[in-house]
């Protein structure tokens, strides 16, 4: 979908928009989302940055995607510019370095291109990065970059993000934006409270300090049991992340002592010719690192060398494909 047909949709004369979610708070499906349900999330962010008439946004994705069509109603709702591009891995083709940006919307594999480039774009003000995680290369990179990048939390039934997080090299938690707080359920999954009443029980498992600041510690269906203990990938990728130089998750495998057993999964196009150095090399790294981490009985046993780590549509690792692989070899 492009910038000017969703532009129709918007202005349809209906008085809610259709989408489909991604899965966070539940199996993918679509719903309706009310136009001034999204009107509201657009104020709360154009709050945040400071968008008001004169300022310019841009967006590399899809108009298919809630994070796009939430550029247009920003720029309706403040009055000001919205371009667009068809998405690409080399975004900003059209963009002069010096031209202004006052808010940019990408996903990570796209602000790599970015931080490939021998130029930079010096007008851009603020960059939003979602979509999927981003990388612990791609994250280093951005800290020695002059670029302004928020990591966002949100899905489509919250119509884009209810929180951010500038890129640091810590554990910085997410912040909500105004009107919104957040609480666990008896599962540990993050509920979101939104200023209009609606109460969202998300699958991610969060660690929630007060009602405004939360981290996410994984997927409910991403865990990893062995031996009792519940493990949680993301939580640990994140403070894995600064001391592997590779492609990588964590997933498991069977094991006949403790169910399953915590390995970490390393891409290489050249999967045989790679395995035994880039196992070695990995697990020197986790060696070095185990204890200054306290990982304990956390630590990933093994490395698994992949030719290429499955993904979804939206370039996200698709975890449980690869846990299903993993535990069927």
């Amino acid at each position: 979908m492009t910038q000017q047909e969703f532009e129709i949709i918007w202005k349809d004369g209906k008085d809610f928009v259709e989408c489909h979610t991604s899965g966070s708070t539940g199996a993918p499906k679509q719903i309706r989302l009310s136009k001034d349900f999204m009107r509201a999330s657009a104020r709360r962010t154009n709050t945040f940055f400071g968008i008001a008439v004169g300022s310019r946004l841009h967006t590399c994705l899809d108009f298919k995607y809630i994070a796009s069509m939430m550029m247009t109603v920003r720029a309706d709702e403040a009055g000001c510019l919205l371009t667009s591009e068809a998405p690409s891995s080399r975004p900003l083709g059209g963009i002069s370095y010096d031209e202004r940006i006052d808010l940019l919307s990408m996903v990570p594999a796209q602000m790599e291109w970015v931080l490939d480039s021998t130029k930079e774009w010096t007008g851009i003000k603020n960059i939003l990065l979602g979509g999927s995680a981003i990388p612990s290369l791609i994250r280093r990179r951005i800290l020695l970059s002059p670029y302004n990048v928020w990591e966002t939390y949100g899905m489509t039934e919250t119509a884009s993000h209810v929180a951010l997080r500038k890129v640091s090299d810590d554990e910085t938690p997410f912040k909500t934006l105004d009107g919104i707080s957040v609480g666990v359920n008896e599962n540990g999954c993050l509920i979101i409270n939104m200023p209009d009443g609606q109460r969202l029980i998300t699958t991610d498992i969060a660690e929630v300090k007060g009602e405004n600041e939360f981290r996410i510690l994984g997927r409910a269906d991403h865990a990893v049991i062995s031996g009792g203990i519940k493990i949680h990938p993301e939580e640990l990728e994140e403070r894995l992340g600064p001391f592997i130089a590779f492609d990588y998750c964590l997933s498991s495998v069977p094991d006949k002592k403790w169910g399953e057993k915590l390995v970490l999964v390393v891409e290489s196009p050249d999967e045989q010719a790679d395995e035994e150095l880039l196992t070695e090399a990995v697990g020197v790294r986790l060696r070095q690192y185990r204890k200054i981490l306290d990982l304990g009985v956390k630590s990933p046993k093994d490395v698994v060398v992949v030719s290429s780590l499955p993904r979804t549509p939206k370039g996200k690792v698709d975890r449980l494909t690869l846990k299903r692989t993993l535990h069927s070899r």
